[in-house]
């Protein structure tokens, strides 16, 4: 009977385990994506989720700590119970339209209010299962190992990321997705409240025994070191930087869906199921060997043009050519999927240093809650580091640069610990030729950070949307000298400094572009009412004419503060007798408050570099522009992209709206305040398609002409059907 109650009180503890991950981690795409289209889709947006996440689990893991600290059984399990039925009052996780911004400021405060608000509780009490539970484990089981139930609780974290981009978020609204997780978590508060109970009356008899054995140890065991504590802080909390700095670089060169948020968080939870379940699967020399070089060579990529000269001059690259090796450093940054790749490795081999390096030094069991408690408040570091406190610190994402330098500096430190003394560093002079090639090696790591995140801007800002900067170039050229807003290392817009050349539309906009045809050739006796969906440097406004009216929706405060201060399109406008307004906060959420507009021409140039903000393309948004679209309106849609193919998107879109559909490409011929665009223009205004220079310089484009897609809406959007294949995969 004994046997078969403590194999029942196990299984018990290890479903209690497995589903309170699995919720625990499923919710946090579940809510993100729920509250991104209010926010502005931005990578920032899941940056600010998971400080939020990582800060409760330390809260959750702070409570189990005083739980168990306290040894009173019966407080603990009336304590616990009572947390886990008003966090189940709390649900459903769903939140009110109500928390939608009315601009765009402090929205980290205001994610971090609405989290709170909606799903606080509940991801309290699941951050609280591992740590809990492993303690009434080792209560119960006084001869056994807690630590690989902390294996199965990172399973069950995994099977909640891996199933959520494939198998839920295609399947399920978000809203079907709230409901479902609000019912898992109830059927978890039955688990969790009737293993307390049971802890409680079971291990009453096995506390007093513990308690004594422990009381024993202490005159015998000395507790554990600083050094080991400053271990489980520290170590990771440089995994969770890289974690969270890495994912911001992907969702800010392709877009931010739950998929860029899942793959490396996942590969960061397999690195602690791998280190927690059993010691010999860490080999610290094979680790922290491939993390050295795997990171060199991720700086040698970084500095792409720089290896390649060198190359050249060295004639390195002509015997790799004789070898049949022909390839070039920068070429690699320009394909997604290596790019993507070469990241999610690097950072899984620093996962696995750093967590394998902190479980070498965890303590007995009976240090165990302080152990995750540590643990925690590092993941917490790492994530105030990048989402709070870089933000206001830095121009640029140096974050990641940070990360990476200090990553590579452990990981010769673990070498060096391995061979400092082995025979093959027993002399001096072999130490200082190992010394030498390190130093060397880190100070090309070093200068990489240095090249890839240092700028010549005049001016760089940087906020919760983004980092931008203004530049300058051919400052030597009158005729030439041109001034540019970089967000990050995309361009967003140019102005010629010369005053006669100061109203030339540059760039993504000119005469030429898509949208530049749109309003020159816009037929309409009245003066055009114009919107544009970004703000940008305002360059689209030099095209407004007395009586005109050009309003802007931008959510960026730094966008407006550099485009009124350091670029002159929209004053310029004014003076000619336009009318321009800019509406601060997310367009859609702008919109939807707004009564129709009646605007001649829509122009959509909301995405900050290759990045897509996927509600502002869903069937949905289009349904709102319509409402403030005049009958013959246009809207121009900018679908210039290196990684991602839009056509089917908005090809879907104008086909169910009923719409007729051109397509616009220019070419970048290499000149001053030129570069190349793709739009596509969506009308049913017949006089407009029947212009003969909108003729001349369009193609119509029809379903045959694009692969047919799943209709992107506010619950589903699939970036892989639209992801261009790189060279290499197409052969």
């Amino acid at each position: 009977m004994q046997e078969s109650t403590s194999s029942r009180f196990a299984w018990w503890s290890a479903a209690t385990i497995f589903l309170g991950a699995f919720l625990l981690f499923q919710v946090q795409p579940i809510i993100s994506k729920m509250i991104l289209p209010w926010f502005g889709g931005g990578p920032a947006v899941w940056t600010t989720c998971m400080l939020f996440f990582q800060v409760l689990l330390l809260g959750g893991y702070a409570y189990s700590h005083y739980l168990i600290v306290s040894r009173n059984l019966k407080r603990q399990t009336i304590f616990h119970v009572a947390i886990l039925v008003v966090a189940a009052l709390t649900l459903p996780i769903m939140p009110d339209a109500s928390w939608k911004p009315l601009d765009g400021t402090q929205p980290t405060l205001r994610i971090l209010m609405l989290l709170g608000a909606n799903v606080g509780l509940p991801y309290f009490i699941l951050a609280s299962t591992g740590p809990l539970v492993q303690a009434w484990y080792a209560r119960f089981y006084s001869g056994q190992s807690p630590y690989r139930l902390y294996a199965l609780s990172n399973i069950g974290s995994l099977g909640a990321l891996l199933t959520y981009p494939f198998f839920v978020e295609p399947a399920l609204t978000t809203s079907s997705q709230g409901w479902l997780w609000s019912g898992g978590f109830a059927i978890y508060a039955l688990l969790s409240a009737g293993l307390a109970v049971a802890a409680g009356r079971q291990t009453s008899g096995v506390a007093t025994s513990v308690a004594s054995l422990d009381s024993e140890s202490d005159r015998d065991e000395q507790g554990p070191s600083l050094e080991n504590r400053m271990a489980w802080l520290l170590l990771p909390a440089l995994a969770s930087m890289l974690l969270l700095a890495i994912t911001n670089h992907l969702c800010q060169d392709v877009a931010v869906v739950p998929f860029f948020w899942v793959a490396p968080l996942s590969l960061y939870l397999i690195s602690f199921i791998i280190c927690f379940d059993h010691p010999r699967w860490y080999r610290r020399t094979l680790f922290a060997a491939v993390t050295v070089l795997a990171t060199f060579a991720l700086c040698l990529v970084m500095l792409g043009d720089d290896v390649d000269t060198f190359l050249k001059k060295t004639h390195i690259a002509w015997l790799l050519s004789k070898a049949g090796i022909t390839f070039a450093f920068e070429d690699l940054i320009s394909d997604i999927v290596l790019e993507a790749g070469v990241y999610l490795g690097v950072l899984f081999l620093i996962c696995m240093v750093c967590h394998g390096e902190m479980v070498r030094c965890k303590p007995a069991p009976r240090y165990l809650t302080a152990f995750y408690l540590m643990v925690s408040a590092g993941g917490a570091l790492g994530g105030l580091f990048v989402a709070l406190v870089c933000p206001q610190m830095f121009s640029t994402f140096v974050e990641m640069g940070i990360g990476l330098v200090l990553a590579f500096m452990l990981a010769l430190g673990v070498l060096a610990d391995q061979f400092w003394n082995a025979w093959i560093l027993n002399r001096l002079w072999k130490q200082c030729v190992a010394f030498a090639v390190c130093f060397t090696l880190l100070i090309v790591v070093v200068r990489a950070q240095f090249v890839t995140f240092s700028s010549d801007a005049l001016i760089s800002l940087r906020n919760f949307y983004g980092m931008l900067s203004v530049e300058e170039d051919d400052i030597d050229e009158p005729l030439l000298h041109i001034r540019e807003l970089m967000n990050g290392r995309i361009l967003h817009g140019s102005q010629f400094i010369d005053e006669d050349l100061s109203q030339t539309p540059t760039t993504y906009y000119d005469e030429e572009s898509g949208i530049g045809v749109a309003l020159r050739r816009f037929p309409s006796p009245e003066p055009k009412r114009v919107a544009t969906v970004g703000l940008g440097a305002g360059t689209i406004a030099s095209y407004a004419q007395e009586g005109d009216y050009f309003c802007f929706y931008e959510i960026n405060p730094n966008v407006q503060l550099f485009a009124t201060t350091q670029f002159t399109y929209l004053e310029d406008a004014k003076q000619r007798g336009a009318g321009v307004s800019i509406e601060l906060g997310d367009a859609r959420v702008s919109l939807e408050r707004q009564e129709p507009q009646n605007y001649d021409i829509i122009a959509l140039d909301a995405f900050s570099g290759d990045a897509i903000p996927a509600h502002l393309l869903t069937r949905e948004a289009f349904a709102e522009y319509f409402r403030h679209l005049n009958d013959g309106g246009v809207i121009a849609v900018h679908i210039s992209n290196r990684h991602l193919d839009l056509t089917p998107v908005i090809g879907g879109v104008a086909e169910h709206y009923k719409y007729s559909l051109l397509k616009i490409e220019t070419d970048d011929d290499g000149f001053a305040g030129e570069a190349g665009s793709d739009w596509l223009l969506m009308t049913r205004n017949e006089p407009f398609m029947s212009d003969d220079e909108v003729l001349e310089s369009s193609v119509v484009v029809g379903p045959d002409d694009y692969k047919a897609i799943q209709p992107w809406t506010d619950q589903f959007s699939n970036l892989f059907e639209i992801l261009e294949k790189p060279d290499w995969m197409s052969k």
